[in-house]
Formats: C-alpha cells, sequence, structure tokens
C-alpha cells in the first residue's frame, strides 16, 4: 500500500544487528514486486561504498572493518543490491562512505570508482544527493560513489 500512487521510492534501510540474517533481501523482494504491480519505476537505493564492485576500491582501513565487523550486513546487502540490477527499475544505488552526524558541507562529488573522494560524508549531504535522484537522469542504473 505505501508504494501505490508513488513516483519514486527512496530507500534508506539499513541493518540493525551485525548478526547473518536476510532482512534486506526480504525488504527488496518485496519493494520490487510492489513497484512493478503499481508502476513505480524509480527507487534511489541506500548502499555503501564498499558493496558489490566497489569493494575493490574502498580504503584498506574501511575494508578491513567491513570484513570483520559487517561481514554479514554486506552479504544481504550485495545479494539484495543484485535483485535491484535485475530488475526494470530506473534504480540509483547511492554508495557513500562513512556517514557523520555534523552539518552539511555541499559540493558533493559522486563517480563510479570512488578516486579522489573522501571515504566520509555527513547524513544531510547524503539525503540531498539522494533526493535529487529522484529526478536527475544522471546515475539512473548505476552505482555511484559519493563523497567530497
Amino acid at each position: 500500500r505505501a508504494v501505490q500512487g508513488q513516483d519514486a521510492i527512496v530507500v534508506t534501510f539499513g541493518p540493525r544487528s551485525m548478526k547473518k540474517d536476510d532482512l534486506h533481501q526480504s525488504l527488496m523482494r518485496n519493494l520490487l514486486a510492489a513497484m512493478k504491480k503499481h508502476g513505480v519505476r524509480r527507487v534511489v537505493h541506500l548502499s555503501a561504498w564498499g558493496a558489490g564492485e566497489s569493494a575493490a576500491t574502498v580504503p584498506l582501513v574501511f575494508k578491513i572493518f567491513m570484513v570483520t565487523l559487517l561481514r554479514h550486513a554486506f552479504a544481504d546487502k550485495n545479494l539484495a543490491e543484485a535483485m535491484m540490477f535485475a530488475s526494470d527499475s530506473d534504480y540509483v544505488n547511492v554508495r557513500p562512505g562513512r556517514l557523520l552526524d555534523s552539518p552539511a558541507r555541499g559540493n558533493v562529488r559522486a563517480s563510479v570508482d570512488g578516486r579522489g573522494l573522501k571515504a566520509a560524508m555527513t547524513r544531510d549531504d547524503l539525503a540531498s544527493f539522494m533526493i535529487a535522484q529522484l529526478s536527475s537522469a544522471d546515475w539512473v542504473r548505476k552505482s555511484p560513489i559519493i563523497g567530497y
């Protein structure tokens, strides 16, 4: 019902624990089915720098953190992303680095490989970038890594 009548969906789902589960996959499966049923094409999805193929581009310190503490969350996220990529949706899969609770800085940059970007950004700047993707075609069916 939440999808019915909407033009687009913004997903900011994150893991609730470090335990192994399939919550993100379940969310994505149900979301994609609801989008198809109600004719909603655009989804702006919050992922993470280090998910999927971007794992090869994260800074070493973050990679160690991902491999140990966040391994289950990233495994679930990777499978959910694969479902989205296989769909016919007009997704934008946003991949920020570490999120900071500080005032917005602006001047967010995006890239496919993260080169030259700092691996941290404010939550406010992340939100602004994601909202902009609701009407922009720049990153449709892509996974931009974002930072400063």
